[in-house]
């Protein structure tokens, strides 16, 4: 006998207009859609392992105009957040910074760029000109480790206030994982263990193999978990979130279902 039904749920939303233009580009290619997956949460099941999400783990992809989140406890997702900054403000401050065009200040970044600018020595120094500038000039590789480190500091606080959101500030024993072609800068892993103090790595594709190493990559790593995603949706494995998208392709049929099950527990 009850007399009160509760459920504790994660909704994800989404801009309608946003996905019906994303889907539509994707037909006009020839290419049918099975099931639509919140990246990040693709970006989880390629990158962390089931024994960690029970214990508690935050994963973070650092993409290029966003970096996203998925929290999970207990081998369930208690948050997701998809924050407006990436890597990309990075390219940008190194170009401001050094007074450069966005494509020097990309090699910049990649070349020679750290998360971390202590242990850089000032008498450091590289040549503009080298990577593609009209002019040449000397910047101390010191000074790019600064502005790179002031933007990731201010991306990982915002990791935390996400945090700070649910109660799970520094409290994560599985710490936090970080993904993504932003977090294949060097010191980012070392930049979080002071912001976040969590335990901290970085989330390379697990258990899964390729006719090529390159998707053995930071970069690759939604990729290859969306593989992960669809290949356990053909193999019918019930798997919580893809299931239920899978069986419930519109809001409208949602509705109906839970429509027709409540009915179901009327006398």
């Amino acid at each position: 006998t009850g007399v009160r039904l509760e459920v504790d749920a994660q909704i994800i939303q989404g801009v309608s207009s946003q996905i019906k233009n994303l889907t539509r580009s994707v037909y006009r290619t020839g290419v049918d859609i099975d099931d639509l997956v919140l990246g990040i949460l693709a970006t989880s099941e390629a990158v962390v392992t089931r024994r960690q999400k029970e214990l508690g783990v935050v994963v973070v992809n650092l993409g290029g105009s966003t970096t996203s989140m998925a929290v999970y406890e207990e081998g369930d997702v208690i948050h997701t957040a998809v924050l407006p900054i990436g890597s990309e403000h990075v390219t940008n401050d190194v170009a401001i910074g050094l007074r450069t065009s966005i494509d020097v200040a990309e090699r910049v970044k990649i070349e020679y760029g750290n998360a971390v600018s202590k242990g850089i020595h000032k008498r450091e120094k590289i040549d503009l000109a080298d990577l593609g500038a009209d002019e040449s000039e000397e910047v101390s590789k010191k000074y790019i480790a600064e502005i790179i480190q002031a933007r990731m500091e201010e991306i990982l606080e915002r990791v935390d206030a996400e945090l700070v959101k649910i109660g799970r500030s520094r409290i994560l024993p599985a710490g936090a994982v970080f993904t993504g072609g932003g977090a294949k800068l060097p010191g980012v892993v070392d930049v979080s263990k002071d912001i976040l103090q969590l335990p901290a790595s970085l989330g390379y594709p697990l258990e899964l193999s390729s006719v090529t190493e390159k998707v053995n990559d930071l970069s690759f790593a939604t990729v290859m978990g969306l593989v992960q995603w669809g290949l356990q949706m053909r193999r019918g494995e019930s798997r919580g979130w893809g299931s239920v998208i899978g069986k419930f392709k519109t809001v409208d049929k949602v509705n109906k279902q839970v429509r027709k099950w409540f009915k179901s527990l009327i006398p």
